[in-house]
């Protein structure tokens, strides 16, 4: 507990405090807002090299640090790109920050694996191009634009980049039939959301019917060449948990749910991302079960419910959030369960 407080960590936590400053200054109209957001912006960025290169040179390299330091470089971002879009055309937005969250996720689910994957040389030029696009951005730079382009290709490629690097480590062949179509699914999200929130709430539908179907394909696929995996297995249904908490938040930012549905969903799916985690954690293997496909099943239904306004789509809501929090209660009692046992091996 002392290392979390160590100063490495005091300048990451502090990191995450100031990202509602640089907010704040975001979006107050002053003289030289622009200018002061970008220089807190700046700071803010040159901060991750600072805590990194003191934990390195004071020995003070901690697991929670490993943790909140990429959660705080991705906060950061993903709230620049958010309040300024208008600014920035929605969908570069939507791109970073999907890929973003999605290796922040494999990242942290990996970490009990010790497949520990510093940051590459194209990691770092990617990082850095958001930076350089995301201050061209604000200061309204001429050819802003074409900056954030060439940031969100290279925050595709160097995504695909880390995903080969894991499979590798991970001791599995990622590069599969079932895993590229898993891959597709995930490019798809991001123009199903953009989508929904723009309102072209038919074509949206569409997009969410061929997610949803893909995912039976890449299922058939993987029985059908034998290619199996578990890094499949998770990634399969990490795209779907990204292509539900997506469609929850762009609900909620169209104003078609409340934002006590988000909460009431964030913190169930977290308790069993831990549970996942301790499981994966002890025995190796990806957890499965027929109530969490039923559970992904419903919460399907529940998006097409509130995107077409069914007359029945609380019910179903309420129905799909009461069987979640069972599975997380469910999964938590088998994540002590397994504990108890390896702590009596």
């Amino acid at each position: 507990m002392k290392d979390a407080f160590s100063i490495p960590n005091i300048i990451t936590y502090s990191r995450i405090l100031l990202i509602p400053v640089f907010v704040i200054f975001l979006l107050i109209d002053i003289p030289y807002r622009n200018y002061i957001a970008a220089i807190i912006f700046i700071i803010l960025s040159l901060s991750d090299a600072l805590d990194g290169y003191i934990a390195r040179k004071t020995n003070k390299i901690t697991g929670i640090g490993k943790i909140i330091d990429p959660i705080a470089d991705k906060l950061l971002i993903s709230a620049a790109l958010i309040f300024l879009i208008g600014r920035i055309q929605l969908w570069m937005a939507v791109i970073i920050i999907v890929r973003e969250i999605a290796i922040t996720v494999l990242r942290l689910f990996f970490l009990p694996k010790k497949v520990i994957i510093s940051a590459s040389y194209l990691g770092k030029i990617k990082t850095f191009l958001q930076i350089i696009a995301i201050v061209a951005v604000i200061l309204n730079i001429p050819f802003n634009w074409w900056l954030m382009l060439i940031a969100v290709i290279i925050t595709v490629v160097s995504g695909f980049d880390y995903l080969l690097k894991v499979g590798k480590l991970a001791g599995e062949d990622i590069i599969n039939i079932p895993n590229i179509i898993t891959t597709f699914r995930l490019l798809l999200i991001p123009l199903y959301i953009i989508n929904l929130i723009q309102s072209n709430i038919n074509l949206a539908l569409v997009l969410f019917a061929v997610v949803i179907l893909l995912d039976k394909v890449d299922g058939i696929s993987a029985r059908i060449t034998k290619q199996i995996t578990k890094f499949g297995r998770l990634y399969d249904a990490f795209t779907d948990s990204i292509l539900i908490i997506s469609s929850y938040i762009a609900f909620y930012l169209i104003g078609f749910l409340d934002f006590f549905w988000i909460l009431l969903f964030i913190v169930p799916t977290l308790a069993i991302i831990i549970s996942k985690i301790t499981y994966y954690m002890k025995l190796r293997e990806v957890p499965s079960s027929a109530l969490g496909k039923t559970i992904v099943g419903i919460a399907y239904v529940a998006v097409i419910a509130v995107a077409i306004d069914f007359i029945y789509s609380l019910h179903i809501l309420i129905f799909g959030t009461i069987l979640l929090y069972i599975y997380g209660i469910m999964d938590l009692h088998k994540s002590q369960k397994i504990k108890k046992i390896k702590n009596h091996h």
